[in-house]
């Protein structure tokens, strides 16, 4: 019954993003009662956050997929595989991330900090190979702004985009923005 609820609220989403469902729309959508939905989830709230956990794992595990896709590739065929693997992700996701960016107390920062916690030994490996120039904790400060500068733009292109622009091109785009993050600095 749970997943039944669940798989309601998504449906629910992908049919009306541009608002939240109600518990007593969720009923209906389920054919359940109301005290069904409230025995299973306090509110809407706790539907669209266990939805958000939800998304969040297979994020992760798309992303750690792309970046080990990633691995041999030259440096901007990297790129280019990670930031469309996130877009792809945060994409299959929509309308649970519209959703979860509504809620107050729940932002997109702290979301994106699940899923950034796991794959940091991966996330060093380019940065590390590109700037080996550089130590430990200029590595940690470049791979801290580069992996919040991959996520924003990501999620633009898979949430924002404008209808006629080109997905991939976007998407080249961004790779190039964020490989510029990893150039050496002109010598003073």
């Amino acid at each position: 019954m749970r997943q039944r609820l669940l798989t309601s609220t998504l449906q629910l989403l992908e049919r009306h993003p541009e608002r939240r469902p109600t518990t007593a729309e969720l009923a209906r959508t389920a054919h359940v009662s109301i005290g069904t939905v409230y025995r299973y989830f306090a509110d809407m709230d706790a539907i669209i956050e266990e939805l958000r956990l939800n998304a969040v794992h297979d994020i992760t595990a798309s992303l750690a997929g792309g970046i080990g896709r990633a691995m041999d590739r030259d440096p901007l065929d990297a790129m280019i595989t990670v930031v469309d693997t996130l877009v792809s992700a945060f994409e299959s996701h929509a309308a649970v991330l519209r959703a979860a960016l509504e809620l107050q107390n729940v932002g997109f920062g702290e979301a994106w900090a699940e899923v950034e916690r796991p794959l940091l030994p991966l996330a060093r490996v380019l940065p590390s190979r590109l700037r080996p120039d550089l130590d430990d904790a200029a590595i940690n400060d470049l791979v801290f702004l580069t992996m919040g500068a991959t996520a924003s733009l990501c999620l633009r292109i898979a949430l924002l985009r404008p209808p006629e622009t080109d997905r991939g091109e976007l998407i080249a785009t961004a790779a190039r923005m964020l490989l510029a993050a990893f150039d050496t600095p002109e010598a003073s």
